[in-house]
Parts: structure tokens; C-alpha cells; sequence
């Protein structure tokens, strides 16, 4: 197999996954992409050295209207009621595709005034006209992976079983879902991935053993100084994601907790009761 020269000619999916991706899993790695777009444009806005090149981020943008539309295409293909939940899902991710669109033309405006490359100055001038567009497009696809994410769990909540994931990774508990479910948002990054680790997260706080263990099982990996760093001259992070069986693991749990484990001893969880309506109610509707 040879190895694509360009990223963004990649597969959204590695070639050796045993079977083809269910919609969610699909979902899930194209969270993964407009995460690391999201990181290159930050890259470039924070002047890192080298710079990503604003013409592959324009690629990127690019392929991510593709991929987003493609994805809107395999789940309207899947046997699913027409029910809110699922409805505005499919709407979230047809305006997130327009917005990658939009990112696309104002990226496509920033390399007619790209700055002439110099290594004497790391930094953008914030006022020019180039930074400008970057800040544009990068607010467009800012909250990409977190919608791609939710609406992911309202259509793997609605998914006959013959089109779900049936990946399961022995001991997976909630703390370990959550980690999972956090990297898939494009929220962990980690400085010292060598020595001492320190964690970067959002909202939910991860803790670096939980990220070890995950990280030892396959599930997921790092990828270098990819993410931008904390301030103007810090060293870039490293963006932690989901490894293709880190994906298809979490497809699988994303809204289905009884297929996680309990600590021993502990009851299973009892199916909530639906009230019961009667007769005479129900004559009268």
C-alpha cells in the first residue's frame, strides 16, 4: 500500500478496517478532520514555525464540505425514523457542510494576500488583511467536531443493531467512555508525552492514567506539536485521537451504557418504567 503524499488525499478511513464504516463511525472520523483543519488554521494564526500551508488548509476546507455532505449521504441511506432528534441531526451537519464551504472561500480569499514567507517574524500581523480571512474561516468550523459528536450519538441512538458497530473493548467503564467521547470532541491535547504528561482538556477533566491505559490499548495515539500552544511562542501540543479501533470502540458505547462495565457486585441498571395511560384517556384522544 502506498501512502498518500497529501493528507487531505487521504482516506477518511484506514484501508485495513475489516469491514466498511457504519455511519457513526464515519461521524466520528470526520469530527476527527475538522478537528485537525481547526489545528492547522490555529497553527497559522499563532505564526508557529514552519508554517502550515495556507494552501493545504484550503485543500482541507475543501475536502471537509466533501466529507460532510458524503457523511449527510450514508445515514439518509439507513433505515431511520423521521423523528426530531434525527431530522435535526441531519439539518446540523447540511449547515456545518456550508459552513465548510464558507471557510473555503474566505481561505481561498487569503492566498491572494498571503504575506511574502519570512523567517525573521513568526508572528501574523493580526490587522492584515490574511489573518483577517484565517480568523473568519476558523470560526466557522470552530464548533464542527462537538455538533459532528452530538449528532452522532442521536443517530447511533436510532440505528437498527445490523448497521451499528459491534467493537467492544473488554473493561470499558464510563471514565473511560467519557475520555474517549472528549478526544472524538477535539478537546484533549498534552505537552510531555515522554516524560510528564500534563493534559489540556475543555469542560470534562481527563487525567493522564486514564489517557495511558487508552492510549496502551490501541485505542488512541497522539499526533506531535499539531496542536496550538497555550500563548504567542509556547511550543505547540500534541492533539490526542482516536486510533480507527479507538473509533469504532466508541461508536459502539457513544449512547449505549449497558455496554459498559460495572464495578463488581453492582446491580444491573433497572429499564425505566413508561407510565402507564388509561383506557378511558386514551378513548378520549
Amino acid at each position: 500500500m502506498t501512502t498518500p503524499s497529501d493528507p487531505d488525499d487521504a482516506p477518511l478511513f484506514d484501508v485495513d478496517v475489516p469491514a466498511p464504516p457504519t455511519p457513526v463511525e464515519r461521524l466520528l472520523a470526520l469530527a476527527s478532520l475538522y478537528t485537525r483543519h481547526n489545528d492547522r488554521l490555529d497553527l497559522l494564526l499563532f505564526g508557529r514555525l514552519p508554517h502550515p500551508d495556507p494552501d493545504a488548509c484550503t485543500a482541507s476546507a475543501h475536502r471537509l464540505d466533501r466529507e460532510t455532505f458524503a457523511a449527510i449521504t450514508a445515514i439518509r441511506q439507513q433505515p431511520l425514523p423521521a423523528i426530531e432528534p434525527v431530522t435535526s441531526a441531519v439539518v446540523r451537519l447540511k449547515q456545518l457542510a456550508h459552513l465548510a464551504g464558507g471557510a473555503t472561500r474566505y481561505l481561498t480569499a487569503a492566498q491572494q494576500v498571503q504575506p511574502t514567507p519570512d523567517a525573521e517574524h513568526t508572528r501574523l500581523d493580526p490587522r492584515s488583511g490574511f489573518a483577517r480571512h484565517l480568523r473568519l474561516a476558523r470560526e466557522l468550523t470552530a464548533l464542527a467536531p462537538l455538533t459532528i459528536t452530538d449528532s452522532a450519538g442521536h443517530i447511533a441512538a436510532r440505528l437498527p443493531a445490523r448497521v451499528r458497530s459491534t467493537t467492544t473493548v473488554p473493561g470499558m467503564d464510563a471514565d473511560r467512555r467519557d475520555a474517549l467521547l472528549d478526544v472524538a470532541r477535539g478537546h484533549i491535547a498534552v505537552t510531555g508525552h515522554d516524560g510528564y504528561q500534563r493534559v489540556y482538556h475543555h469542560n470534562m477533566p481527563v487525567d493522564a492514567e486514564t489517557l495511558r491505559r487508552l492510549e496502551s490499548e490501541g485505542l488512541l495515539t497522539y499526533e506531535p506539536a499539531s496542536a496550538p500552544p497555550l500563548f504567542h511562542g509556547g511550543p505547540p501540543r500534541d492533539r490526542a485521537r482516536l486510533t480507527a479501533l479507538g473509533t469504532c470502540a466508541l461508536s459502539t458505547v457513544i449512547v449505549f451504557p449497558h455496554y459498559l462495565s460495572r464495578p463488581a457486585g453492582s446491580p444491573a441498571p433497572m429499564p425505566v418504567p413508561t407510565p402507564s395511560v388509561p383506557a378511558t384517556a386514551r378513548s378520549r384522544r
